[in-house]
């Protein structure tokens, strides 16, 4: 399949081959990162008044934490995918209508009006697309004159670290990038990304480090990440590494799992930027 058939690198409803436990590990990545975030966005002058877009919601994890966040305003969920805007609809369904709504549709025609949200957050969206830079000129169109961007995402190059290494780990996670970039995304993303939010008509761009461990969190809250059989099944399936190669790593990374002294870091990065009073460039 050609990068310009596919309109994100993430798996399409039903392509991935251990659907239960991507959705888990979603959630679970979801909930570990937030407090931290919402200390970011709260420092960014985020308002429980404000209108707020999820802009690739997924099955809505991060939609249910913005509503909490502005009780008094409204957030807009925009998912591509059928299947996970499903999955958000039965997880939200108490919320939805009133100050919830969920849409369907591209981060990069997106069916909604100009000017609509004081803020707009890309969470783990960009990496996925071939044309990132189009994602953001949209944003650009849909938040207010004066109001936010926030983009978090990954650069693989400072994805985390594991104490002790794990044998084999960083090759795996190189034919990852690969794979990911065969299908149109690029997990080195992050480190352009100032420099596209400017040329999509942002400023005051800022960028901040989010990260947790296992010393915080405890290793089984992490584990998940380290399930390397899970995680590159997909990989697998479609040939780009040898089950062989995998299954070594896996016995690998449950050595590291049962090590007492053991600590595991994930990281992620957030752009923030204030849109033009001018407008889009």
């Amino acid at each position: 399949m050609t990068t310009a058939t596919r309109a994100s690198s993430y798996y399409r409803t039903g392509e991935h081959p251990q659907p239960e436990f991507e959705l888990k590990r979603l959630r679970e990545q979801a909930l570990m990162f937030w407090p931290k975030e919402l200390r970011n966005f709260q420092q960014l002058g985020l308002r429980p008044d404000w209108d707020v877009l999820d802009a690739g919601a997924g099955p809505g994890f991060i939609t249910e934490q913005l509503l909490s966040t502005v009780p008094q305003g409204t957030v807009t969920a925009l998912e591509l995918d059928e299947g996970l805007l499903a999955q958000a609809r039965s997880h939200l369904a108490p919320h939805e209508g009133g100050r919830l709504r969920l849409i369907q549709g591209s981060i990069t025609q997106a069916p909604l009006p100009d000017a609509q949200f004081d803020l707009a957050l890309a969470r783990l969206v960009l990496q996925h697309l071939a044309d990132p830079a189009q994602a953001l000129a949209e944003l650009n169109r849909l938040v207010r004159p004066g109001g936010r961007l926030v983009v978090a995402d990954a650069d693989d190059a400072m994805w985390g670290s594991v104490h002790p290494a794990i044998p084999g780990l960083d090759g795996v996670l190189a034919t990852r990038r690969r794979h990911q970039a065969k299908r149109g995304g690029n997990r080195y993303v992050g480190r352009a990304m100032p420099a596209m939010m400017r040329a999509a008509g942002f400023e005051q761009i800022t960028v901040e480090s989010v990260a947790i461990s296992s010393d915080e969190l405890g290793m089984d809250a992490l584990a998940g990440h380290l399930d390397v059989q899970a995680r590159m099944s997909l990989l697998v399936r479609e040939g780009a590494i040898a089950e062989e190669q995998i299954s070594r790593v896996q016995a690998r990374a449950e050595e590291f799992l049962a090590t007492p002294d053991a600590s595991f870091v994930l990281l992620m990065f957030l752009y923030s930027g204030v849109k033009q009073d001018g407008g889009q460039r």
